[in-house]
């Protein structure tokens, strides 16, 4: 799935989409995006694409919205990717630099490729620094430090006169020439590997040179002072590195403990680590009690892709959405409940939940929400391409059943003859082309019949799910009534639905037949003309929204009062 860019408004109908859905959220993110250029509108499909919409949209030339199977906010929405990384070999100094300019409690460090190597914060630091009464020499009382050459010519800001493989990392026992020539002869400890030694010292010639003869691995000349030219001869020949620094003796001992690479320093406890597609509903208590702040994002590689810091968790979505062609949660996209709700284009009965703030909500009595959509380009003098007519048109023809639906308002006939118009397409054509293509129910699974354009509901204590078919051929029904109904069953079961019904449509014979499963008290008290046990005849019923629902509503009114 490709990158949502910020400042992103979804644009989604309901869940199982049908033309109608698809079609007129196409239009009204084209719509929005000439309204207010610097705002991504993004149309989604929720779900798979049917294969009718997928015609109507390859007939006229346009791209398909983005299949999304749900809107949750994941990590990768609102982590930061800008955030100051610190790179495996940087000296501890500086690394405290880039942690204290960055504003942030902690910052990731990385090795090559952007692999993850751990999270540095001052609290670790420390720790590491005062690590005081372990035998280990690498505290910050001890004389050991592992670094390099390269690492400790920056931190104490150094002038290499010789220099020798300095990009090598090793131990180095650090001493301090302070004392006379004789006491210095004793003061170096001779058990030691004497390429280990890192001696300190300032303008004294004498000792330099009785160090030259040792062949220690590192001379470091204090006070900024110049260096006999034959001293650096013999480092020369002797392979010492020598370097010179401004700093005085204190100074640079203190400063020697902070070229340490940070990634020798450890990184304490395993980090709390995210991954790029977690869902930030999962981890929102987790990562806000938490004692850190800053939390790295890993993907299944290892490689470093960003932050999530506490702030981030509740600062507000970066993504809205405008609900088309339904205004219900039960019937949105998963995740809904994540992104706040900006406008609603419908044409079905109010059920929406609460929002925070006042929304744009366009709704009427019509039976297409493309014939709303078409009608606000006209209203507002914004023109349509052939192409955009098109699409309109065939969710207009689809929905209303091309204009045969009881839906069918006076707006739905004018919207029809004014598509045809700049589509120079004949909408009984293309009523045509759809009834062409196979139906779920000739060609499809059972379950892909029942979800192919199924609503869910609650009304009280009920909550049902009605799906609807279009088909030329209603005794398809009846041969698949048992497969269709253990699908229906099985739906019914794992969302803890009431009752569950299949609606399947003839409009060219203006009839239905309905294969209902559930509660006994609904099934009785439905006004139709049964056929066999759960399948009901509805002759001059084609509309889901406007004929069976508040039938249906009517009967779980009644039972929710008794």
């Amino acid at each position: 799935m490709d990158e949502i860019p910020p400042k992103t408004v979804f644009v989604s109908g309901h869940r199982n989409p049908d033309i109608d859905s698809l079609a007129s959220s196409f239009a009204l993110a084209e719509l929005r995006r000439r309204q207010d250029p610097g705002t991504h509108f993004l149309p989604i499909c929720p779900g798979i694409l049917p294969e009718r919409a997928g015609f109507l949209f390859n007939k006229f030339h346009l791209c398909p919205p983005e299949s999304r199977g749900d809107v949750y906010l994941r990590v990768s929405d609102i982590m930061d990717s800008s955030i100051p990384t610190i790179p495996v070999g940087t000296a501890i100094m500086d690394a405290v630099r880039i942690l204290n300019g960055s504003g942030y409690a902690r910052l990731p460090v990385i090795g090559p490729d952007q692999k993850f190597a751990g999270m540095m914060s001052p609290l670790n630091l420390l720790s590491r620094l005062l690590d005081i009464g372990k035998d280990t020499g690498s505290s910050f009382t001890g004389r050991l430090i592992h670094s390099s050459i390269d690492l400790i010519t920056r931190v104490i800001e150094a002038k290499k006169l010789t220099a020798f493989e300095t990009d090598r990392v090793q131990d180095l026992h650090v001493y301090v020439a302070a004392m006379g020539v004789d006491s210095f002869e004793t003061h170096l400890p001779r058990e030691k590997d004497q390429s280990l030694l890192a001696l300190i010292s300032g303008d004294r010639p004498e000792i330099h040179l009785r160090a030259l003869q040792r062949r220690i691995r590192l001379l470091i000349v204090t006070g900024d002072k110049s260096v006999d030219p034959l001293i650096l001869k013999e480092a020369k020949n002797s392979k010492v590195t020598i370097l010179a620094t401004r700093f005085d003796s204190a100074s640079v001992i203190r400063r020697l403990k902070f070229s340490v690479p940070v990634e020798d320093f450890g990184f304490g406890t395993d980090p709390f680590i995210l991954n790029p597609h977690d869902r930030i509903r999962g981890l929102e208590q987790r990562i806000l009690a938490h004692p850190e702040d800053v939390f790295p994002v890993i993907d299944s590689n290892g490689s470093f892709l960003g932050v999530i810091a506490k702030k981030n968790i509740t600062a507000p979505p970066p993504y809205r959405m405008i609900l088309v062609d339904h205004n219900e949660p039960e019937q949105s996209i998963p995740g809904i409940e994540d992104i706040p709700v900006i406008e609603v284009v419908d044409h079905h009965r109010i059920g929406m939940m609460r929002t925070q703030t006042p929304i744009k909500f366009t709704g009427d009595v019509v039976g297409s929400t493309c014939t709303l959509v078409a009608s606000m380009f006209k209203s507002m003098g914004e023109s349509l391409t052939p192409e955009l007519a098109g699409l309109l048109l065939g969710g207009l023809v689809a929905d209303t059943l091309n204009l045969k639906s009881p839906t069918a308002s006076a707006l739905d006939f004018r919207m029809h003859e004014w598509l045809q118009k700049i589509s120079g397409v004949k909408a009984a054509d293309l009523m045509e082309e759809l009834s062409r293509i196979a139906s779920p129910l000739s060609a499809g699974e059972p379950r892909d019949v029942i979800e192919s354009d199924r609503k869910s509901y609650s009304d009280g204590r009920f909550r049902f799910s009605l799906s609807q078919v279009e088909e030329t051929k209603l005794e398809l029904l009846r041969r698949r009534k048992d497969e269709l109904a253990a699908a229906m069953r099985e739906i019914m079961q794992q969302e803890n639905l009431q009752f569950i019904a299949l609606l399947v449509t003839d409009a060219v014979r203006e009839t239905s037949e309905l294969l209902i499963l559930g509660d006994p008290a609904v099934i009785r008290s439905l006004p139709y003309r049964a056929a066999s046990d759960g399948l009901f005849l509805l002759p001059g019923i084609l509309s889901r929204k406007k004929q069976l629902l508040p039938q249906i509503l009517a009967i779980t009114a009644d039972l929710n009062r008794r």
